[in-house]
């Protein structure tokens, strides 16, 4: 595996666990509100990413 694979081995395993966190936050959210604001930050940020 070269150094390049592993960066992008390494970026998509932080991805995962950034989506797992928030799908933790969004269950224990008060409301769902707050739950779609965080699961929405997601798709900004993923979104943001794509576009640069």
């Amino acid at each position: 595996m070269t150094t390049l694979q592993k960066i992008q081995a390494a970026e998509k395993r932080i991805k995962e666990l950034k989506l797992l966190i928030r799908h933790w936050k969004a269950s224990e959210a008060s409301s769902a509100h707050v739950a779609l604001e965080l699961i929405e930050g997601l798709v900004i940020e993923d979104y943001e990413k794509v576009a640069s």
